[in-house]
């Protein structure tokens, strides 16, 4: 019986795709842990699962806990869909950046914010992969981003593995995401839309796009429509500048780039996308569920609500599923080490795009991306190793070289920045205990 253990167990776009692969579709006899920062919506999720598992004839073991690093011992996966969004942390990093006329520079992801986001973030991550190195090293970490939860995949991925030695995958809901926003901007049904998104992790492109019941080529009339539109006048800059669609639920590539006019600024915390309604919402539908079971009226229609949201073709259980029974899985939007599939990339660094899982691991599929993404895609991943070894090992050394190739910092000088990020650095020691 494997043991799995899930970090966020409340997520609300991928914790009802990880219960209906476990329960209903695959019925693997698992372990499971289900670990979330609220007990109540830990104890909720375990008890459901639970109904799902008995209503299947799934024998499995389930236990339920706030304390994940009590968890991890003997995993055999470990999968994050923890939200690393702290509104306390980002108003600091607002303040801060706002005083000295730096406002532009507050982002999640690139420049002097997306850097305090990302060091935050993996001195998490680097507590989770310290342990499994320590404890189930030959475990599978498996890290989700749904676009809204302040993880930078690329980084955290190249943080567990590369300083950490474990063997990490990411998956995100990007490709689905750019599918709906992208089918609802043309008119085109999204059953009748095939969508192929490629690049990195927050800079990732439409490589594909076509109406298949018409059998019809749309990325040229999706890119006049964008440079007609005022509405869509950074996509309509980005497609001039680079010959591609900006992928996403919106246009966020903005953030791992240098300032331009257009680039919108940070003056309201970034939103996870789900509110405290939605979670209590769950958490209604999680008690019927326990009640009633999936087999009654009242059980039924609560687990149609749970697994109609959030990403559905995000499915961490079936790369598992994959790897551990030798079934290949179609990933849309995984990241993985690169192996030649995005082009313009060094083998070895964590990209994004269409791609499978089996018995041996990940693999890409091929796609195109215009040749002028090529560079600024391998800057880019040189820039995410370098925080990732900051964020892993606390180097002072290695963040100055981050901050130093990283286009985001363009136009902004080096000695000034490194004073800004050391002083904002002093301020939250606590969330950078490698640095301290």
């Amino acid at each position: 019986m494997k043991k799995i253990v899930v970090a966020g167990a409340g997520s609300y776009h991928f914790a009802p795709a990880i219960f209906e692969d476990l329960f209903v579709r695959l019925r693997m006899e698992v372990e499971i842990w289900l670990v979330d920062a609220d007990l109540d919506m830990a104890e909720l999720s375990a008890r459901g699962a639970q109904a799902l598992a008995k209503a299947f004839g799934v024998k499995a073991q389930f236990y339920y806990t706030t304390q994940l690093h009590k968890v991890i011992f003997s995993a055999d996966a470990v999968i994050v869909c923890s939200d690393f969004l702290d509104e306390a942390a980002w108003r600091k990093d607002f303040e801060a950046l706002d005083a000295v006329g730096l406002g532009k520079q507050v982002r999640l992801r690139g420049g002097l914010g997306g850097a305090m986001q990302t060091l935050r973030t993996l001195d998490w991550i680097s507590d989770v992969a310290e342990q499994m190195s320590q404890e189930c090293p030959d475990a599978l970490l498996i890290l989700c981003e749904s676009g809204h939860s302040g993880l930078s995949l690329g980084r955290a991925c190249e943080c567990a593995q590369r300083f950490y030695g474990i063997r990490t995958l990411g998956i995100s809901g990007v490709a689905e995401q750019t599918h709906k926003r992208l089918a609802l901007y043309l008119g085109v049904n999204e059953k009748d839309m095939k969508l192929t998104c490629a690049g990195l992790n927050g800079f990732s492109w439409v490589s594909e796009m076509r109406d298949t019941r018409k059998d019809v080529d749309l990325i040229e009339r999706c890119m006049k429509e964008m440079g007609e539109d005022s509405r869509e006048e950074l996509s309509a800059q980005y497609i001039d500048w680079y010959g591609a669609i900006p992928a996403g639920e919106r246009v966020t590539q903005y953030e791992l780039l240098a300032d331009t006019e257009l680039s919108p600024r940070r003056t309201v915390p970034p939103m996870s996308g789900v509110g405290l309604a939605d979670y209590e919402v769950r958490k209604r539908d999680l008690a019927l569920l326990t009640v009633h079971g999936p087999m009654r009226p009242q059980g039924l229609k609560a687990w149609d609500e749970i697994r109609t949201t959030g990403l559905v073709s995000a499915r961490p259980i079936e790369m598992l599923n994959a790897i551990w029974n030798g079934k290949a899985a179609t990933v849309r939007s995984l990241n993985m080490p690169c192996d030649g599939a995005i082009p313009g990339v060094a083998h070895g660094r964590f990209v994004e795009g269409p791609g499978t899982v089996d018995k041996d691991g990940a693999h890409g599929s091929a796609v195109t991306l215009p040749v002028e993404l090529h560079d600024l895609m391998e800057q880019l991943t040189l820039v995410n190793i370098l925080y990732a070894e900051a964020g892993a090992t606390g180097s002072r050394k290695a963040l100055r070289e981050a901050m130093e190739i990283d286009p985001a910092l363009t136009g902004v000088d080096l000695l000034y920045a490194e004073g800004v990020i050391s002083d904002m650095m002093e301020g939250q020691k606590d969330a950078l205990k490698r640095f301290f």
